[in-house]
Parts: C-alpha cells; sequence; structure tokens
C-alpha cells in the first residue's frame, strides 16, 4: 500500500458527500472509516485474525455452478455500465432477511443516513427525507467462513455451536431459518468469488479486506442524491494514501415490496464507451496501472475514452535528488499505447480541490495545462459537482434507470458511475448492499 501521494499535504477546501451508514470525520476526501468490514483501522497495528487472509468459501454443491450471467456482467461492469440479474433470491431467502431487517427496526438499530458531508462530523442532520441502513451483524462471520455447511449434520452442529456462544444471533434464527440464512451467505461470498475470478480482480477474493455489507430501507418520501461510492486517492486527502483497500464492485439485492413504486436506482453512463474483444476495445474503465479513472475524453472517431490519473510519474529528466515529489499527470489508452493528454504538474499548483483545478485548467484561454486545445476541450471529470448540483446531466452521459425489483442483484463498479436513488412514493424499498473491496 502506498503511503503517501503528490498531493497528500494539500488541504481540500471543497465539500465532500459521500454514501454513508458509519463514517469518519477525519479528513473531508475521505469515504468512510466502516465498522463493517473485517480490517476497517487504518493502523498499522491490527491482530492476527484479521491481517491473515481467509481461502473462499464455496460449497461442493454451488462451486461449478456459475450465479450470474458472466459474460454480460464482464461487458457491462468494464464498459462502465449497470449489471442487473432477476430472481437472484428465493422468496424464502428474501423472508429470512426481512426478518433480519425488521428485528433491526425493533432494536431501533436502523438509523437515518444520506450522504454525509464530512466538514459536518457527526452533525448530518438526517431525517425522515433520507433512507435507514445497519450494517449487518452477521457479515464478518459469513467473510470468515463461519457457519457456511454443507450437510445437515453440520448445520446441526454449527446450531448448537451459535446457541453456546454469546455473539449476536441474527433475529427470527430458529433452525430453518439459520440453514436458509448459511446458504445465503454462502452464496453471496460465491458471488464475491465469481466477481473476483471474472473481472480479474483477484483481490477481492481476500476476505481480510473492508468488504462492507449494510441494510438499507427507505419508505416513501426517501431518495438519495447523486454521488459517487469511490474516488482516485489524490482527491481523499492524505488519509487517502492510507487505506490498505478501496471500494472495487458496489452491489444491491433488492428485498423491496412487490408493489413498491419509485425508488429506481438512476445511474449516469457513457454509450460512446464499450469494452469487449470484438469491438478491438481491451481498456477497461475504473483503473490502470492502479492509476483511478477520474475522467472521460470525447475523441469522436475514436469514441469516448477513459482518463487515469498517475499521481506517482516522473518527467524524464527529473532526478529524485533535484525534486522530492513525484508528479501527476492525466493519460488515456488509444491504440494500445499511454497518450499523455496534460503536462505534468506538482501539488503546489492546486488551490482548493482537483476538480476545481482541472475545471480552471480547461476554462483557461489555450490549452493550458493540457498539452492541445482538443484534449481541453473533450475532457470531462467523473465528478462534477457543480454540474450536478445544476441538475445537468454529464456531458455524453445516458440515463438508466433500474426498478427495484424484488430479489433482483444489481451491480457495477464503483469508482466510475454516478448514481442516485430517486424518491420512493409509495410503498417500501428494501436492499441489502455493499462493496467488494479490492487492495490498493
Amino acid at each position: 500500500t502506498q503511503t503517501r501521494g503528490p498531493l497528500s499535504r494539500i488541504i481540500f477546501l471543497s465539500t465532500a458527500l459521500i454514501p454513508c451508514f458509519a463514517f469518519s470525520s477525519s479528513n473531508n476526501y475521505n469515504y468512510h472509516s466502516s465498522t463493517i468490514g473485517p480490517n476497517t483501522s487504518t493502523s498499522t497495528s491490527t491482530s492476527t485474525e484479521q491481517q491473515q487472509p481467509c481461502a473462499p468459501v464455496v460449497s461442493n454443491k454451488q462451486s461449478n455452478l456459475s450465479l450470474l450471467d458472466t459474460d454480460r456482467m464482464k461487458r457491462k461492469i468494464l464498459s462502465g455500465k449497470v449489471y442487473q440479474h432477476e430472481n437472484f433470491l428465493t422468496e424464502d431467502e428474501i423472508r429470512v432477511l426481512l426478518q433480519d431487517v425488521d428485528g433491526l427496526i425493533q432494536e431501533n438499530k436502523m438509523i437515518p443516513s444520506g450522504l454525509s458531508n464530512t466538514n459536518k462530523g457527526t452533525d448530518q442532520n438526517f431525517g425522515r427525507g433520507d433512507r435507514t441502513t445497519c450494517p449487518v451483524t452477521w457479515w464478518l462471520d459469513s467473510l470468515r467462513g463461519l457457519n457456511v455447511v454443507t450437510t445437515s449434520k453440520e448445520k446441526q452442529q454449527s446450531l448448537q455451536q451459535q446457541q453456546q456462544q454469546s455473539q449476536p444471533q441474527p433475529h427470527g434464527t430458529d433452525k430453518r431459518n439459520l440453514e436458509l440464512l448459511n446458504s445465503l451467505s454462502e452464496k453471496i461470498q460465491q458471488l464475491r468469488h465469481e466477481v473476483a475470478l471474472t473481472l480479474n480482480r483477484p483481490t477481492i477474493n481476500d476476505a481480510s479486506l473492508a468488504h462492507e455489507c449494510y441494510y438499507s430501507r427507505s419508505t416513501e418520501g426517501a431518495l438519495l442524491k447523486r454521488h459517487m461510492d469511490e474516488r482516485h486517492e489524490e482527491t481523499k486527502g492524505p488519509r487517502g494514501w492510507m487505506l490498505p483497500s478501496r471500494r472495487s464492485v458496489s452491489w444491491l439485492i433488492y428485498l423491496s415490496d412487490f408493489d413498491v413504486q419509485g425508488g429506481e436506482l438512476r445511474s449516469y453512463v457513457q454509450d460512446g464507451f464499450a469494452w469487449g474483444p470484438e469491438r478491438g476495445n481491451m481498456v477497461e474503465v475504473a483503473s490502470n496501472r492502479g492509476n483511478l479513472q477520474v475522467g472521460w475524453l470525447d475523441m469522436r472517431m475514436d469514441g469516448t475514452l477513459p482518463v487515469f490519473l498517475d499521481s506517482w510519474y516522473r518527467p524524464p529528466g527529473v532526478r529524485e535528488m533535484d525534486h522530492d515529489e513525484m508528479f501527476c499527470i492525466l493519460y488515456t489508452i488509444i491504440d494500445g499505447k499511454e497518450v499523455y493528454i496534460t503536462k505534468p504538474w506538482v501539488n503546489t499548483m492546486v488551490v482548493e480541490s482537483f476538480a476545481d483545478f482541472i475545471k480552471m485548467q480547461t476554462l483557461e484561454k489555450g490549452p493550458g495545462l493540457f498539452r492541445n486545445d482538443v484534449y481541453a476541450k473533450n475532457f470531462k471529470l467523473l465528478e462534477d459537482r457543480q454540474l450536478w448540483e445544476n441538475g445537468s446531466v454529464p456531458p455524453g452521459s445516458t440515463i438508466k434507470d433500474v426498478k427495484p425489483k424484488r430479489g433482483s442483484l444489481v451491480m457495477f463498479d464503483s469508482v466510475v458511475v454516478p448514481h442516485e436513488v430517486l424518491v420512493v412514493k409509495g410503498g417500501v424499498r428494501t436492499a441489502l448492499a455493499g462493496w467488494f473491496h479490492e487492495k490498493t
């Protein structure tokens, strides 16, 4: 894990809005310090149990059966689109999860949670217009492979062990429900491993990372404003370079009422870009050589191209002894080659935030930081909050709405898809949701 970046000493002044149910106010551009993953501390001192990776937990019964349309899922996610898979859960599995949610409601553990403004610390003023959320109590055991069994005898032994332990148990956990929960827990971990294999993101397999899982419940009037689930370390401030993992794939499994109205997941995707061997395009969204995507470049004849930020760049001829800070530079991939679209810059050039800095460069007369006028004119940020607050659709984007259909699974890349949840007009929109992490 990198411990610092070239902008690590910059204090960003702009506001960060983040999807939140457990968050840290340590710096304005950090997403969270989640309490629901097995490796949630940024301290260098962690327990042996946290540091030890867990082997994949997949039963013999399920290991040879794919849960997904893997080809379609791969094309969607690597193209920066949203993948939906209907009937991912059975009605019995949904019932068990909803019983767990009901128990959490009775214990007042489902709390209002929207997009947190980390400048405000714990004073977020969440209310009736926000969803309620709660971390899943059995998630750590699921990641560690506990209580995931393959025979009825083993299930009975697991049930007896649970009854003897003081660890919190899901609500309504009679024998049948525990069997269903074990099966469902196994299914979600198999999903994680299939995602890791299909997208070639092997560290998603590491169960010691801070994979997140929570319940989300939205009643009439609740919504979630447009946001990103993850962003480049450079835009998170000093702590961005200290985290051992980042959100890689966002996922939701809907448990909604049959008659829920509204509550659609609205995403803004770039139809001008599509990954696929038959298209002669093997460039993937989100990350290249570990450099995260920060924007798009409309090259017309070449289509829309992802733009990555390399914040560990050293220009030719610049020696470390002469300049101890690394440089930043933006680049894209054309015909399999990296093409720099800006000149390199150092942190002292940044006044407020990365987004403000880049937008200032595109508005200057002439190319400014960009290598030519075409790049300056056609570069668009992934996250442009000023544009969003005006209600504008990101340039080149197409709106895609996904209904919160009961039992369906939805997944997308955490870095590249701006999204929001439209207002719930009737019924209850409930989901089991989370993020699969990969190492930074």
